[in-house]
């Protein structure tokens, strides 16, 4: 009886070709897996720009409500009648109606018009005890939650009764949350308190109280869905907790009543659930359909609410599934070559030593044909082009999708040369891809875009694996060209899309400071003149370009009516401006820049000499691409007015930027700007008009 040993060559060659076949799937799997994850990332930094634009939609649109009424509220002279009505005696019924009612009636209802909170086809106010039926209105009640007026037909709702008790109480405003009305349509409601005359609500209690009432589905609901869509499957929703329960606020694209969904917490992997215990979190979780999404969110501060943003995962993973079926099919086909090919060394050898081993070569030999029929099955089968190449150029194997791309058949292109049959262009690019492969190299490239029949033109990418043993103890290497010509044009339109999200952001600083309207793309145009000009790398082009348009983003977290007051800030006014390059690199900090983009950012407002901010670093601290951001953006802001200033001329402000060149700025940097604007004054005149 024999021992099994690894000392017989049957037994170690097998095993090693087992080891080696179970390492190259580790790897194929190991490179899938790490494709996915960087999908899943692109997909993280997509969903969550598209949440911070219509969260804060939705956060300018409740600001824009309490500010109507908040207006009305610090209202001189309504102060000052209602305290008149406060100190007056009980009117007797049917008594003349004061003067001071008149009043307060007329600038109830100009606000009710002016803030959308009265329906147009009411055009007058009346007393609270007039009936009616109505949605939307404006209420006045007093210190004692009674009403005193409204606009028509809209009453005092049970739920909108326990705000107007706690805004009284807690002498602050509150939002009344999203209910269903009497007539079955989604309401919520702005509650303000209106204390005194010339009385802070540290020392008195509110003397009477706002009450707004809008449809959510008029005004609310159309912010959550104005934006072009960009997919099939996106949705966003409203969510709140409520007993345990997730609460969906808004529309579902399953068609359920309004408010009536509500999933338990507990739901295994439920987005609602997740959303609303890790705000601002993505993850992969279940629908309220029970559809694998791909999801992030973003908490309100105003409202009870959690804006939620998901995508079909079908829809968002479709085309990067499909990537990675053919990279998983192209490598796992050219270990089975290989390992075939091994086999057949094996028993070639073994053959010229013993008669025996011919006799078992010969079934060998007809178990590879058999197998070779099968992946030629395989092979033919899969859209891509499948090929085998010897050392000189000749094609020694194609699959029937190659041949049929060029009329001709898989014998037709054995023996023939890669020039000949794809011309010189195509063949100059594989076969210096194929070469690298069978020197030892990595190789895996896009290829040129090749032309079919001599019509349609697609571009294809393609990995050369070199098959170690050969055919024909010849040496040759296995080709894999996969059409990724929809891929590139999907990633195109995703590019695209990111440009255009980028651009959103800069119209939301620009709208939020409208005296720096277009201040990051001038700024953006003159810092890479300067690059250009400095003679900067690609990276340091790129770094310097995505710095100089999300710099400001900070901004929206700065007060409008610091940005825009007409005379000079104070200290304190100049401490809260000067935070805006941290909540720039606080907003941008979760994103993956290719470049040093949240350095330059954070440096931008630093000066050599140390005087900056926000670190007070020195001039051999900064980042060059930051000293150029940092003078760019002085040059542009000197050019263009302001609240509290005209703008200076370019002759003018390049002096004063060579003025501070010992303690503002580099100036080397200083003098590329000189250089743009003497040799190109009419491009700098064209860019930087306001």
């Amino acid at each position: 009886m024999k021992t099994l040993s690894l000392k017989n060559p049957a037994y170690l060659g097998s095993a090693l070709l087992a080891l080696f076949i179970a390492i190259g799937i580790w790897f194929v799997f190991a490179y899938a897996a790490k494709e996915r994850a960087r999908d899943l990332q692109q997909w993280q930094v997509h969903l969550g720009l598209v949440a911070d634009s219509r969260y804060d939609a939705v956060d300018r649109w409740l600001e824009a409500q309490f500010g109507n009424l908040h207006g009305l509220a610090v209202n001189g002279s309504m102060q000052l009648y209602l305290m008149q009505l406060a100190s007056r005696e009980q009117p007797s019924p049917g008594a003349i109606e004061p003067a001071q009612l008149s009043y307060i009636r007329n600038l109830v209802l100009v606000t009710a018009d002016r803030g959308g909170f009265i329906e147009k086809s009411r055009a007058e106010t009346v007393g609270a005890n007039l009936p009616g039926q109505a949605d939307v209105g404006l209420m006045l009640l007093d210190q004692d939650g009674k009403l005193i007026l409204s606009t028509p037909g809209i009453k005092l709702a049970r739920e909108v009764e326990n705000t107007v008790a706690r805004v009284l109480k807690s002498r602050e405003p509150a939002i009344q949350d999203i209910y269903l009305g009497d007539s079955g349509q989604p309401l919520l409601g702005f509650v303000v308190p209106i204390f005194p005359l010339q009385v802070s609500k540290k020392e008195a209690a509110p003397i009477a109280v706002l009450v707004g009432i809008k449809r959510a589905r008029d005004e609310l609901y159309p912010l959550l869905t104005h934006q072009i869509r960009t997919t099939q499957t996106d949705e966003t929703l409203l969510v709140r907790r409520e007993d345990g329960s997730a609460v969906y606020l808004s529309p579902l694209a399953d068609g359920s009543a309004l408010l009536k969904k509500r999933l338990s917490l507990e739901s295994p992997r439920l987005e609602a659930a997740f959303a609303l215990m890790n705000p601002g979190a993505f993850g992969q979780m279940r629908d309220y359909r029970g559809a694998e999404v791909l999801v992030t969110s973003r908490a309100f501060m105003r409202a009870p609410w959690v804006l939620v943003q998901k995508i079909d995962a079908k829809e968002a993973l479709k085309e990067s599934d499909a990537h990675h079926r053919f990279v998983m099919t192209a490598f796992l086909l050219a270990t089975l070559f290989v390992a075939a090919a091994l086999v057949a060394a094996w028993r070639h050898g073994s053959s010229v030593r013993e008669h025996h081993a011919a006799e078992q070569l010969r079934i060998k030999s007809d178990e590879l044909r058999s197998q070779a029929e099968l992946l030629n099955s395989i092979t033919d089968n899969i859209r891509d082009f499948i090929y085998i190449l010897d050392q000189d150029q000749h094609f020694m194997y194609v699959n029937k999708p190659l041949a049929e791309a060029w009329g001709l058949t898989p014998q037709d292109f054995v023996g023939k040369t890669l020039p000949s049959v794809l011309g010189s262009n195509v063949a100059q690019t594989i076969w210096a891809l194929a070469s690298s492969a069978l020197a030892g190299n990595e190789s895996r490239i896009a290829t040129d875009a090749l032309q079919l029949k001599r019509e349609v033109t697609r571009t294809y990418h393609s990995a050369a694996i070199p098959l170690l043993a050969g055919i024909h103890h010849n040496k040759s290497v296995l080709v894999v060209s996969h059409d990724i010509t929809v891929l590139q044009e999907s990633q195109a339109r995703r590019d695209q899309l990111m440009r255009s999200l980028l651009a959103t952001l800069m119209r939301a600083v620009d709208l939020h400071d409208p005296f720096t309207a277009n201040h990051s793309s001038k700024t953006t145009q003159v810092a890479l003149a300067i690059g250009r000009e400095m003679d900067l790398g690609k990276q340091d082009m790129e770094t310097l370009e995505m710095a100089a348009n999300l710099a400001n983003v900070g901004k929206l977290f700065v007060p409008k009516e610091i940005l825009i007051k007409p005379e000079p800030l104070t200290d304190k006014e100049q401490q809260i401006l000067h935070e805006h390059v941290n909540h720039s690199v606080a907003i941008l900090s979760g994103l993956d820049f290719p470049g040093p983009v949240l350095e330059t950012i954070a440096q931008k407002q630093e000066y050599i000499d140390g005087s900056g901010y926000p670190k007070g670093l020195h001039g051999d601290q900064m980042l060059l691409t930051a000293k150029i951001l940092s003078v760019a953006n002085a040059f542009v802001a000197m050019v263009n007015s302001r609240a509290y200033r005209t703008g200076m001329t370019v002759n003018a402000a390049l002096d004063q930027m060579l003025s501070e060149t010992q303690t503002r700025h580099d100036r080397h940097v200083v003098a590329a700007l000189f250089h743009v604007a003497e040799n190109h004054p009419e491009w700098i005149a064209e860019r930087l008009g306001s």
